[in-house]
């Protein structure tokens, strides 16, 4: 596997995670924080797998 794969799947777990902490009516902030880090992450690892392949 691949960094970029590994990035792309860790803004994966936090998309799963930002779903869960709604659900769980967690406070908004945490929701949208953890929702920035997962497409930080995401737009970070499509970024260097395009440029890598």
């Amino acid at each position: 596997m691949t960094p970029s794969l590994l990035v792309l799947v860790a803004g994966a777990f936090f998309v799963g995670g930002a779903i869960s902490f709604h659900q769980q009516r967690k406070p908004l902030w945490s929701v949208v924080l953890i929702a920035v880090i997962a497409a930080a992450l995401i737009g970070y690892g499509a970024y260097s797998w395009s440029v890598s392949v």
